[in-house]
């Protein structure tokens, strides 16, 4: 138990460091420790990937994307491959590639700042779901965007799609509350693009 409590102990005091050094925790003066207004915006965010989200949103990287290219482009930070090692996926063309590359820079430096606090937090994006996100939230049946998935280079079954939109959702919604002016209202209308169809009737999943 004693071991336990250490590392725990090692784990706030490397995780404070890390937020410190990245500007959600003031590093000098009379508010030394204390939460900046990034931090107070880190705090609101619920996700596996908060850090990131949170980089992203500081970035700007979503303010210029429309709806679905919002939808598209925040997929990488829910969706999780089955599998070690997927197929080259697709991605829409125009602003959404910009963002997820954008999202990948800022998660490698990330990624390098957590391993020098000696921390692993942050998985690595994963563009799987985008193809499948970007169509639905322009309005295709779901036949159609599980088949260009398909034709894309990743397999979706209907219950796996629900399951990764609602996701979306959570993280969109979460977009709406925190983001800019422009980000929060295209979070909303791609929250509202995605939230329909079997989306929008499937219980949580």
């Amino acid at each position: 138990m004693e071991n336990r409590t250490h590392s725990i102990a090692r784990t706030f005091d490397q995780v404070c460091a890390l937020l410190t050094a990245r500007g959600y925790l003031a590093g000098s003066g009379a508010d030394a420790g204390g939460v900046t207004d990034a931090g107070r915006q880190l705090a609101r965010i619920w996700s596996e990937s908060d850090l990131l989200v949170a980089e992203c949103v500081r970035a700007g990287v979503w303010d210029e994307l429309s709806a679905a290219e919002l939808a598209a482009a925040v997929s990488v930070l829910v969706y999780e491959s089955r599998r070690e090692a997927e197929a080259p996926v697709r991605l829409p063309e125009g602003p959404v590639r910009g963002a997820v590359e954008a999202t990948r820079l800022l998660w490698a430096e990330l990624e390098e700042d957590e391993q020098r606090h000696g921390l692993a937090l942050t998985r690595e994006p994963d563009s799987g779901f985008a193809w499948a996100a970007y169509r639905w939230a322009r309005g295709e049946p779901l036949d159609r965007v599980l088949g260009a998935s398909v034709s894309a280079g990743q397999e979706l079954s209907a219950g796996d799609f629900v399951r990764w939109s609602k996701q979306l959702l959570d993280l969109l919604d979460q977009l709406a509350a925190v983001g800019g002016t422009r980000l929060a209202g295209t979070a909303r209308a791609a929250v509202a693009a995605v939230r329909r169809g079997v989306v929008a009737t499937a219980g949580t999943v």
